[in-house]
């Protein structure tokens, strides 16, 4: 099964898409939270990915009042990323009803507490590998890792971890296609599930990407593709189910 989990990022309460990662590089669009989650269910959506972009600079949740008003106005799962920093705010974000939260930069700044947070809430917890000229990039994708990427992968594979999303930045908010050697070198470096994340923009790009499941991709993130047009949510999903 090849999951198709759309994006809703959030800036200070805005729906929004950066490019390349680059918070000055901001395109606003006219939905509120809500009313985009609401369409992306009545679309088909099964699960949808959300970020709290402020949470990922600043290191704390921020936008919750949005992040509530989403959980409000669907039932499907949502996954959420973005200033997850401490158990307290996992455990508030699985009591706001978040089936999914992504750890990013806690994996390699403090992955003592990372591996409390995956233990307490197990097959909860998504990691959230972000790479930027072939190195992992933390802190809202401000900084670049220096835990080595096996390293990382090798402390993870003992864990419960639910699945890996990997964002190229050089790819996000482009449309350009997705990184198809470095997932498929990242499926082969891991049993982890992998979904992937930046520069999906058509249904060939999708295409491609399902062509990885065997090696153990099993999703995709889109966002910008969605809000400019270039991708049918219901046209993907009826095509995805043949």
């Amino acid at each position: 099964m090849f999951t198709i989990i759309p994006a809703i990022d959030l800036l200070d309460g805005n729906v929004v898409r950066l490019t390349q990662g680059d918070y000055a590089r901001v395109s606003y669009y006219d939905y509120t939270p809500a009313e985009l989650a609401q369409y992306y269910e009545k679309q088909g959506a099964q699960r949808i990915h959300i970020v709290d972009l402020n949470g990922a600079k600043d290191g704390k949740l921020v936008n919750e009042l949005a992040i509530r008003s989403i959980r409000s106005s669907v039932s499907c799962e949502l996954e959420l990323g973005g200033g997850i920093r401490n158990l307290k705010t996992a455990d508030q974000l699985r009591s706001l009803g978040i089936n999914y939260m992504v750890l990013g930069s806690l994996l390699t700044k403090n992955f003592e507490m990372a591996q409390s947070i995956i233990t307490e809430h197990p097959n909860c917890v998504i990691a959230g590998l972000d790479f930027k000229d072939g190195q992992l990039a933390v802190e809202g994708w401000t900084e670049s890792s220096v835990t080595p990427l096996s390293t990382l992968l090798s402390m993870l594979e003992k864990l419960p971890i639910e699945s890996i999303i990997s964002t190229e930045v050089s790819k996000d908010g482009m449309m350009s296609g997705p990184d198809i050697p470095g997932l498929t070198a990242l499926c082969k470096a891991t049993t982890i599930p992998v979904i992937a994340s930046g520069g999906v923009s058509s249904a060939s790009d999708i295409a491609a990407l399902k062509r990885l499941c065997p090696e153990g991709l099993t999703g995709c993130v889109i966002g910008k593709a969605i809000l400019s047009g270039d991708i049918n949510l219901s046209d993907i999903w009826n095509s995805n189910e043949r």
